[in-house]
């Protein structure tokens, strides 16, 4: 039976053949205003009957919530054929919240642009001050909250035990020590089909027969969803999975369909494995004034499949 490691880009996963960029920026900027009179001077104002002299009282000047204060995430992951690929679950699905001090870094800036594919894969390392809270998190949509569990300071990470208690396109509300952050992110939904469709071999026996073509492979699936992304990565392994030979992932709007150039599948030899990637994101931000911030949310919905290059 074929083996071998399993392309991980999830930050929570044990197994990982990337490797991690640190992002290090973080600046503050400090602003002092400073007002001046000149001994014995007097002021004179003139006014018209009626008016008042305003008083402005003490500095009102809104917070600054323009920094990244956490990151909220919410992973469902499908394995076509888990046997193939070394692991035991068909189906995790995973939450995680870390929270911090304003800091100017960004969780989601290592992905490429949309509409463009590239070799250099790697996460995002955002330096941050934790933040002490009393309660632990959870995530909460139409039905019971999800608890999150400390796995560090201010980080927590938690588990869905079972598909239906996953609630598809529900938006859900963060809450800890009191605060409630409404409408914090909207989950994703699954697949009605992926094509090709023998990516999704279960029985190692047979698995790994979909064609993965070196001139260049389309990949489709249904439905779309417009207000989303989505991402195709083909990480390709020798003929008997003992060594990872390289990847490429191509990211686009979700229209339903997306094609790998042949640019990045040739130089693969004939007869290599891949494990395909076929991954929903859907990444974006809601202001907290109680949290000092902005949380950044990263939904995704991930399928597994397995095929060869020809």
């Amino acid at each position: 039976m074929l083996s071998f490691l399993l392309f991980a880009l999830s930050c929570q996963s044990d197994v990982s053949i990337i490797k991690r960029l640190e992002d290090t920026s973080n600046k503050t900027e400090v602003v002092y205003v400073e007002v001046e009179g000149e001994p014995g001077q007097e002021v004179v104002e003139n006014q018209e009957p009626g008016t008042e002299t305003r008083d402005t009282g003490p500095n009102t000047t809104q917070p600054d919530l323009s920094g990244v204060v956490g990151l909220a995430r919410y992973h469902f992951r499908q394995i076509a054929c888990p046997a193939c690929v070394g692991e035991y679950n068909e189906i995790n699905i995973t939450t995680y919240l870390k929270l911090h001090y304003p800091t100017t870094g960004d969780y989601l800036e290592h992905y490429q642009p949309v509409g463009t594919c590239t070799t250099n894969l790697y996460d995002t390392y955002v330096t941050s001050q934790p933040k002490q809270f009393n309660s632990t998190p959870a995530f909460r949509g139409n039905s019971q909250p999800l608890p999150l569990y400390s796995i560090g300071q201010s980080e927590w990470q938690g588990s869905v035990q079972y598909e239906y208690q996953y609630e598809r396109l529900t938006d859900h509300s963060i809450t800890i020590d009191n605060i409630v952050v409404p409408n914090a992110f909207k989950t994703v939904e699954g697949f009605d089909s992926i094509e090709p469709y023998t990516l999704l071999w279960i029985d190692p026996s047979y698995a790994f027969d979909a064609a993965i073509l070196r001139t260049g492979m389309t990949f489709v699936w249904s439905p779309a969803t417009p207000d989303a992304q989505f991402e195709v990565i083909v990480a390709v392994y020798s003929w008997d999975g003992s060594q990872f030979l390289g990847a490429v992932s191509c990211l686009e709007n979700d229209s339903g369909a997306i094609f790998v150039p042949s640019t990045y599948l040739q130089s693969y030899p004939a007869g290599s494995l891949a494990a395909v990637h076929l991954i929903r994101h859907r990444m974006s931000e809601v202001v907290s004034p109680e949290l000092g911030g902005r949380i950044q949310t990263h939904m995704m919905w991930e399928v597994i499949g397995t095929g060869r290059i020809e």
